[in-house]
């Protein structure tokens, strides 16, 4: 009974029940999106807060790197640094002020075990007459904190001490040693704890190398390294200083390493550890940096009461207003409801219907008819009222051909009284034109009085022509979709399968039927149909258009990358239908953009890392929009990008830069300077010095001809300048010493010719006494007299070639100038064959000749000269247990004319090969010779501009070239 009474009044307040809900739930619907909205603003709020916090630290730790490059450069640029010269450039820094946190900037210096008592005497004679390396004992390697400032108190508790001694400080020590890149250390407790206010600490670590070089291999790293360059941290003292008072609404905790475990906590704000707390907070992030080959976790979290604000209150505002509101109209529409109810059937029956309405009685005549009626047919009520219903709007049929009354449906229903629905026929207006209806008939039969029947009847005319249309217009679609050169489907609002196109078919190989009974996710590529879900999902959710990008699987099996563009169908009553979407692939677009990026990627590293200067100025403000590190360098690393040439730089650096800038920009034309003095800041110590750079200052056009920027690229030539500088007054030294050298030559020469040509006569005359002793004694001496005076003979005659030869090497001294005339290979080659014939028939040899190039330009003695040692060599020379065989042939290269003579004779060892052009040197002695003859003609051949190469492998033979620096003469011609 209570739902039957619910149920009613429901039905007679439905209008006013609905209208509560709808307001009701529109309120709870922005009630919960302005909540959500807040918090969506509370959480980005928090994200940008902690992203802050990881960029400060990041940053800060980044400078402090700097800080010990900066140092290391006071090494790399002088072979010895004093203390006195450390605390200056401390100093100079201003630490405290500019970078508060840092506990100490530091030299540690790497000595041996042999060096150690000699480096301790060394500190001591600095003052330091207690010094002395902790910990004590015996090591191969220590290295040693001599340089600390500030030299305060707690930092004097390190001073000396050995830190490759502890693991942990060895292991980054190693590293940076080894990368030659800062490296930071892990956890340690540092030695200027003193008990008191104790911290976590940590070191960062920059390596020096003797000869201050940078070594290209590890070993070569180990075996080089002087030094480290360091600094201490206390972690509360720097984390204080980065973070100051500009994060107090946030919890942050510094974890060394990746495990965050509580042994591993470098820092926390507050002295619970929330990311160890039972309980989440609402607002939190895991943040991970990395410095100097080291990495540290941040959880960062949001205190109690982030983000509170007037607008965080809003939400529980609209949702109290919207509750009033709702509760307001349903009372409205309840009293309304109320007033109506009295008249509901005429109301309903009359001007609130949309159909035409008509009553008739049992004998067909219109009885009742609505105002939608009236415009339907175009009769009046009192028109209608003269003949029955079928004779005045249902006679005949839509040909023209008359309908009987026996066989009208709507006479029969109410003769029978059974009703009837969605009867579709014909119906006459006035003007005697037919339309198409849709008919409802409900017979009514009251006891004790006449039947009845209401004929409710719509206009259907246009629905006929647009069930045509749809399908006319379905037509037309499917053959537009089948003939589209991309994948088009439709889904619907559960995302099925409804329709595909032909190309659908064609790409995935599965036909329309299969297509319609299975699901999307069976042809995209596992590994991306949970990311696409959600995108799918989502849009159905809002009913948005959206594009997804995924791998679809083709009719081969391959995998494609395709991109889904998807738009909603709405229904005339703007009801969501589905989905409309085409697909196409990109599989070659995503390849371009892959070698695009990586192209980008190469081209930001060739800007990074290129040797050179470069920058780009942009027009009309004259601002640095990019500078690589080379160009920073040379401006003590101070940043430029950002500003203008006239504010990143003074007057003293812009002296001719400025000028040449703005000439570039004017003129549209590009300047180029070769060994251009320009000044910088050396050393990154704010002095300003000058170096020597070849400049180009390339201007950058648009589309409209104007210069929108200029690229500056420099390489510095200041140590080439310096060295051709240096060159000159070398060349000047060196030309004074050569005009000495050829003056003590020339007496040399002078003096050799005169020797061998003065000590002719007495030898001869030692000759000729020792052949006159010999007939003078003939037949009184003994045998070993006469062996004696053979002897004496040997060495005149040793000394008349040594003679010969000195006069031979004069003669080739002073005939470096000879005449040159055309000379014949083969007939110089027949020529020294018919001087050694004895020596060729008597060993035997084959000489065989191919003579490429025949003729050239040559004095005839020096030729003959070369030509007679290297033949004759090959022969004397030869295998005993082999015919010998000489090679002799010539050919033409690009800048000479080439001998060679190759023999299968002794070889020689490669480790006497060196030795073979001296004078006087022999390699084989059972063959007689002086040893000067290669001497010889290797003299002959360079003073000529030429040279002389010999290969040859023991026992198998050798083979001289000889390079002409010449043409040949066909080649003059």
């Amino acid at each position: 009974m209570k739902f039957a009474k619910l149920a009613s009044f429901v039905r007679d307040y439905f209008i006013a029940i609905f209208s509560f809900l709808l307001i009701f739930l529109l309120t709870l619907f922005i009630y919960s999106e302005t909540k959500k909205k807040a918090e969506e603003r509370s959480a980005k709020m928090f994200s940008l807060r902690a992203g802050q916090v990881t960029e400060a630290i990041d940053k800060r730790m980044h400078d402090y790197i700097q800080i010990l490059i900066g140092g290391k450069a006071l090494f790399v640029s002088s072979d010895s640094i004093s203390r006195k010269d450390w605390l200056s450039y401390y100093k100079t820094l201003n630490l405290e002020e500019n970078y508060p946190g840092i506990q100490g900037f530091g030299y540690s210096a790497v000595v041996k075990a042999e060096e150690l008592p000699k480096f301790e005497q060394q500190i001591r004679n600095e003052g330091f007459k207690d010094f002395k390396i902790s910990p004590e004992g015996e090591r191969p390697l220590y290295t040693s904190i001599i340089y600390l400032e500030p030299f305060n108190e707690r930092n004097q508790r390190a001073f000396g001490f050995d830190m490759f001694s502890e693991p942990t400080r060895r292991s980054a020590m190693r590293i940076a040693r080894d990368t030659r890149q800062p490296a930071m250390s892990g956890k340690v407790r540092l030695l200027q704890e003193t008990g008191k206010d104790e911290q976590a600490g940590f070191l960062i670590y920059l390596p020096v190398y003797k000869g201050n070089i940078e070594p290209e291999s590890i070993q070569e790293r180990q075996r080089l390294i002087k030094g480290y360059v360091y600094s201490p941290f206390r972690a509360n003292d720097l984390m204080t200083a980065i973070l100051v008072d500009d994060f107090q609404d946030l919890n942050v905790e510094v974890y060394d390493g990746t495990k965050l475990a509580k042994k591993d906590l470098l820092f926390s704000t507050d002295s619970t550890l929330y990311y160890h707390a039972a309980q989440n907070h609402e607002f939190s992030e895991l943040n991970t940096i990395t410095i100097g080959n080291r990495t540290w976790r941040l959880y960062i979290s949001a205190k109690a009461g982030f983000g509170q604000s007037a607008d965080s209150e809003l939400p529980y505002f609209i949702l109290l207003g919207g509750s009033i509101i709702s509760f307001l109209m349903f009372f409205i529409i309840w009293s309304l409801s109320n007033i109506r109810r009295s008249n509901r059937l005429k109301q309903t029956i009359t001007d609130n219907a949309t159909a035409a309405l008509f009553i008739i009685d049992s004998k067909g005549y219109c009885t009742f008819m609505n105002p939608a009626a009236e415009e339907m047919v175009g009769y009046t009520f009192e028109e209608m009222q003269q003949k029955t219903l079928h004779d005045m709007i249902h006679y005949k049929y839509s040909d023209g051909t008359p309908f009987p009354v026996t066989l009208c449906p709507i006479r029969n229903a109410l003769a029978v009284h059974k009703p009837m629905r969605a009867y579709e026929d014909v119906f006459v207006r006035k003007d005697g034109s037919t339309f198409n209806v849709m008919c409802a008939v409900q017979p009514i039969h009251e006891s004790g009085s006449e039947s009845y029947a209401i004929i409710e009847v719509r206009d259907i005319t246009d629905e006929k022509e647009a069930q045509q249309a749809i399908i006319e217009s379905e037509a037309r679609f499917r053959n537009m979709a089948d003939s589209a050169p991309v994948m088009i489907k439709v889904m619907d609002d559960c995302a099925n399968f409804l329709y595909v196109n032909k190309q659908w078919g064609d790409f995935t190989g599965i036909s329309f039927e299969d297509t319609i009974n299975m699901s999307w996710k069976d042809v995209v590529h596992p590994d991306d149909v949970s990311e696409k879900e959600r995108i799918t999902q989502q849009a159905i959710k809002d009913h948005k258009v959206f594009r997804a990008e995924y791998r679809m699987r083709r009719f081969d099996g391959e995998y494609r990358w395709v991109v889904g563009t998807n738009t909603p169908r709405f229904g005339a009553n703007g009801d969501f239908l589905g989905y409309i979407g085409s697909i196409i692939d990109i599989t070659e677009i995503k390849e371009a953009e892959r070698k695009v990026k990586q192209n980008a990627e190469l081209l930001q590293k060739l800007f990074l890392e290129v040797p050179a200067v470069v920058g780009l100025i942009r027009y009309p403000d004259y601002q640095y929009v990019l500078a690589n590190p080379q160009y920073r360098r040379l401006y003590g690393n101070r940043p430029l990008v950002g500003k203008t040439i006239y504010e990143a730089h003074s007057d003293q650096e812009g002296q001719g830069f400025f000028e040449r800038v703005e000439e570039v920009f004017k003129s549209g034309e590009p300047f180029i300077g070769n060994e251009v003095p320009t000044a910088v800041e050396g050393n990154n110590s704010g002095d300003i010095v000058y170096g020597y750079f070849n400049l180009v200052y390339q201007p950058l056009i648009d589309a409209t001809g104007k210069v929108e920027a200029v690229l500056v690229f420099a390489v510095e030539v200041t140590e080439l300048v310096n060295a051709r500088k240096e060159l000159l007054l070398t060349n000047d030294e060196l030309s004074g010493k050569n005009d000495e050298l050829l003056r003590i030559n020339n007496d040399l020469d002078n003096f050799v010719y005169t020797a061998s040509h003065d000590l002719k006569s007495p030898i001869a005359n030692m000759e000729g006494l020792a052949t006159l002793l010999r007939d003078i004694l003939k037949g009184k001496l003994e045998v070993e007299d006469l062996q004696v005076l053979d002897m004496v003979q040997i060495s005149i005659n040793k000394l008349k070639g040594t003679i010969a030869d000195l006069a031979e090497i004069t003669k080739v001294q002073k005939e470096l100038h000879s005449d040159v005339e055309p000379l014949s290979f083969e007939l110089m080659l027949q020529d020294i064959m018919a001087d050694i014939d004895g020596m060729i028939r008597e060993s035997g040899a084959s000489i065989k000749t191919d003579l490429q190039v025949d003729n050239i330009l040559y004095a005839r003695k020096n030729l003959r000269s070369i030509i007679y040692n290297l033949v004759s060599n090959a022969i004397k020379y030869k295998a005993p247990e082999r015919r010998a065989e000489v090679h002799v042939r010539t050919y033409q290269t690009k800048e000479y004319t080439i001998l060679e003579v190759q023999d299968n004779g002794l070889g020689i060892r490669k480790e006497q090969q060196h030795k073979l052009f001296s004078m006087f040197k022999r390699l084989h002695t059972h063959v007689e010779g002086t040893g000067i003859g290669l001497y010889i003609v290797k003299r002959i051949i360079e003073n000529n501009g030429g040279k002389i190469e010999v290969e040859s492998d023991l026992g198998k033979g050798t083979t001289f070239r000889v390079y002409f620096k010449q043409v040949s003469i066909a080649q003059e011609v």
